[in-house]
């Protein structure tokens, strides 16, 4: 259960990015969190029918909530972080490229 919450952490973290990278409006957000509902849903009941037969128990869910808390803040954050880092890197490698007089005139 631990790790299909940790699935669903990631799956949210793939959604959040994806929801960032093509500046989304209302109706692919809404997508999205469609989406992610689905597929929550598909993942936390799979775990749940192959780790306790079906049975509906606290336990088991307390450990996909832990999997999800776990995988927010010990792997996504610090991912969004270092993306963020490289993205100014590169932004500023092709600011210093497009300076240059030969890219201007190959480009024009």
């Amino acid at each position: 259960m631990l790790a299909a919450g940790a699935a669903i952490g990631l799956w949210y973290g793939l959604l959040a990015a994806l929801r960032r990278l093509l500046a989304a409006g209302f109706w692919l957000s809404l997508a999205a969190d469609l989406a992610f509902g689905a597929g929550a849903a598909a993942l936390f009941c799979a775990a749940l029918t192959a780790a306790d037969y079906g049975r509906f128990r606290l336990y088991a869910v307390l450990a996909a909530l832990l999997g999800f808390g776990l995988c927010a803040v010990g792997v996504c954050l610090p991912l969004r972080e270092a993306l963020r880092a490289v993205k100014g890197w590169v932004c500023r490698i092709f600011v210093t490229i497009c300076r240059f007089r030969w890219i201007k005139v190959i480009f024009r």
